[in-house]
């Protein structure tokens, strides 16, 4: 991180700023792709465009069987389309020359961590919770609709495990009424996805509070099914916690907490959790990469840093991840 620092304060101008170096942008991805729990997860495109659209298969052919000279039945593929368009993400900090020279830690490295994990957390709740906001719930104002809007998903479970009903908006839906974390969710939920006929689900999404009950969920033999990563891990390496029913059990405090199930207080609160097969979920497009300037305003001997990046995201394939909602712990 020394040449952080270093790329930090090597070029200023009052006028405008000029760019940091490649190689400092590289580092700050690197931060961010650390901090970013989902990143890693999505079908990461470049973009040549600022609106890029992609086709996807809706339906493939079908064999049949048939008799010697029998007419064979037709079968046709179809095609969707996916719509990316460009936004624009960015931070900016500032400091005094007398911070930067007096504290005693290495503050500049520290903005530029804090900024990575400040974009990584934008990411993150552009595709969770993107545009998902309604009356009693908050989710991250975004220009993309994410994972959990209204219009993207096509499976649901509640927290017993039951199927309920895909439409309906937050805090909305047949059988949802808010309720602990059970064991039936989670194969239920890997079902939905395997009955649609995508590959087994390797990752999950659950906020911070949730993980605890997770832990305590046991089999009717009485032994766990959240299999924890211990030190050393490869997978502690992804920011995987443990591993559940097949998937890569993934922690991020973009996934809602205050979603209303139910009229009493008590379910005023509630979560959602993500499970579904990495890659299909969703398409990350890349338009342009981080920039960085840095400015110098010489009246009030400020720093100033900038970084800015221009991405898409859409939904590839809705049926390929499956929510659980109503979860009250």
């Amino acid at each position: 991180m020394t040449s952080i620092t270093k790329a930090l304060n090597e070029a200023t101008n009052s006028s405008g700023g000029f760019t940091v170096p490649d190689e400092f942008s590289t580092q700050l991805l690197a931060l961010i792709q650390q901090k970013a729990v989902v990143m890693d997860d999505l079908d990461v495109r470049q973009m040549v465009s600022d609106t890029q659209y992609i086709p996807k298969v809706t339906s493939g052919t079908t064999a049949y069987w048939v008799a010697e000279s029998g007419a064979i039945t037709e079968s046709q593929t179809g095609y969707g389309q996916i719509t990316l368009s460009a936004k624009k993400v960015a931070a900016l900090c500032q400091a005094t020359s007398e911070i930067l020279e007096d504290n005693n830690v290495d503050l500049a490295n520290h903005l530029v961590a804090q900024m990575g994990e400040d974009l990584a957390l934008a990411i993150d709740g552009a595709v969770l919770t993107g545009s998902c906001l309604t009356t009693g719930n908050t989710g991250a104002a975004s220009p993309f609709l994410g994972l959990y809007h209204t219009g993207s998903y096509t499976n649901a479970v509640n927290a017993a495990g039951t199927a309920t009903n895909q439409t309906g908006a937050w805090g909305t839906g047949s059988a949802v009424t808010g309720a602990a974390i059970a064991v039936a969710a989670i194969p239920s939920a890997v079902h939905e996805v395997l009955a649609d006929k995508h590959e087994q689900p390797d990752v999950s999404y659950w906020n911070p509070r949730t993980i605890g009950s997770l832990m305590a969920l046991t089999d009717s033999s009485a032994r766990p099914i959240f299999n924890q990563e211990t030190f050393g891990s490869p997978l502690m390496r992804e920011g995987v916690l443990g591993t559940l029913y097949g998937t890569k059990a993934k922690s991020s405090a973009q996934v809602p907490i205050n979603e209303i199930y139910g009229t009493t207080a008590a379910l005023s609160a509630c979560s959602d959790a993500l499970v579904g097969r990495s890659k299909m979920f969703g398409i990350l497009g890349q338009r342009r990469g981080f920039i960085w300037k840095t400015d110098y305003t010489i009246t009030t001997d400020l720093y100033v840093w900038q970084t800015t990046a221009r991405m898409a995201f859409a939904t590839k394939y809705p049926n390929s991840y499956c929510l659980i909602r109503g979860i009250t712990n």
